[in-house]
């Protein structure tokens, strides 16, 4: 037995400290911004409610050895049938007395607020980022995306965790996209159905996030775990994301009507200037950033955050207009300036959008998988359909 202790924290000292003792020497680990950790695991969120939030940490004597987080989606359990909680930000070293005390404070909180089950590790909010467990495809990670020791598979697996849903990151080389098909493609749709496309453009931000909530409602409606989404939701993380969106990455999708029915978003992929900065833009670590984003010769890369066309609009052809609009963007800009495309949080069930990639050239690049137990004995549930993804390759943990 180690001589280990687990303490409910507030702080965020020993709490980020953890990320040094795990990846302490692995040149493959980009830090994720505090700030953004921050913001999620706080009153900052709008999924937070007063009780609903907890952190702890483990020590080996002083030192922070491990760290979880557990939370209660209140808006998005109103729309299930099993109250489910959550568990993310998961780290611990590679031993499983450390894991296994973490995982029975986090459960053990959620069951005590009658919680039948848990799933993670996962987001405490929407599930556009920081979803799942890397199962495959150790890479340099992209921004917002779990990246983990290949050993926290067999923790979750042992302690009861089953698999639930596939989370998949798909790859291409912008270059290499279709573009010639898909302009021909997008002149028979904007012909025949009278569809059209705008960018987001950072002078009006507020248009943009109404327009974009819009087309995300009406594409996700029908999905199970989905809660609406209004302008005002969307607005402050534009407002963020202000000083990095490039608007040759964006595109809302219009019918004849005017209203929005599909929406197709990127960012460029800010972890390739991150390196160094240990997750802190402070006083140090801005100023390096700022540099490396506006002078760093370096292959960039974007990040797809979301895609999603309006039920009725699907088989129309929406999605190969808003790409060929992106791809043909500023005198095709985005093939100029980025090498690899990561289309990223793509459910292994959804077929649909997993062809539709692959009809852009993209394959599966990495797997995350989120899990779900049972924490009362009448929890029942069916997990999600999922994909043989036996023929990605796993990369090679902790390599340049």
């Amino acid at each position: 037995m180690g001589d280990y202790r687990i303490q409910a924290t507030e702080e965020w000292k020993d709490w980020h400290q953890v990320l040094d003792t795990v990846y302490a020497g692995n040149p493959q680990y980009v830090y994720p911004l505090r700030g953004d950790i921050e913001d999620i695991l706080s009153s900052k969120n709008g999924a937070y409610r007063s009780g609903n939030l907890r952190r702890w940490v483990a020590y080996r004597g002083k030192q922070p050895v491990g760290r979880i987080a557990a939370f209660i989606d209140e808006g998005r359990n109103e729309q299930l049938s099993l109250p489910a909680g959550g568990i993310g930000f998961f780290e611990s070293i590679d031993d499983a007395e450390v894991a296994g005390l973490l995982f029975t404070a986090a459960e053990d909180y959620l069951r005590e607020r009658g919680m039948q089950a848990v799933d993670g590790p996962i987001n405490f909010g929407e599930r556009d980022k920081f979803w799942g467990l890397l199962v495959r495809g150790w890479y340099r990670p992209i921004y917002q995306e779990t990246y983990n020791p290949p050993y926290y598979q067999s923790f979750f697996e042992s302690h009861g965790y089953q698999p639930h849903e596939q989370c998949l990151t798909m790859r291409g080389v912008v270059a290499e996209f279709p573009g010639e098909r898909l302009g021909k493609l997008a002149a028979r749709v904007r012909e025949r159905y009278g569809l059209y496309t705008e960018q987001i453009q950072a002078n009006n931000l507020r248009k943009g996030a109404e327009d974009f909530a819009e087309a995300y409602n009406a594409a996700f409606n029908h999905w199970p775990y989905f809660k609406p989404l209004t302008g005002d939701d969307i607005y402050p993380t534009f407002q963020q994301m202000k000083p990095i969106m490039d608007p040759h990455l964006t595109c809302i999708a219009y019918n004849k009507e005017g209203r929005p029915i599909g929406l197709a978003g990127l960012i460029p992929d800010i972890n390739c200037f991150l390196g160094g900065v240990n997750g802190k833009l402070n006083w140090l670590g801005l100023p390096k950033f700022l540099y490396r984003l506006k002078f760093q010769k370096q292959p960039r890369n974007c990040k797809g955050i979301a895609f999603g066309i309006a039920q009725e609009y699907q088989r129309q052809g929406v999605y190969p207009l808003m790409v060929d609009a992106m791809f043909q963007s500023g005198d095709r800009h985005t093939s100029r300036t980025y090498r690899y495309v990561d289309m990223a949080t793509i459910r292994g069930h959804n077929k649909l959008m997993v062809d539709t990639c692959r009809q852009m050239n993209t394959e599966i690049h990495r797997v995350h998988v989120a899990y779900r137990k049972a924490l009362t004995e009448e929890a029942e549930w069916e997990p999600f359909e999922m994909m043989d993804v036996s023929g990605v390759e796993m990369g090679t943990y902790g390599s340049k």
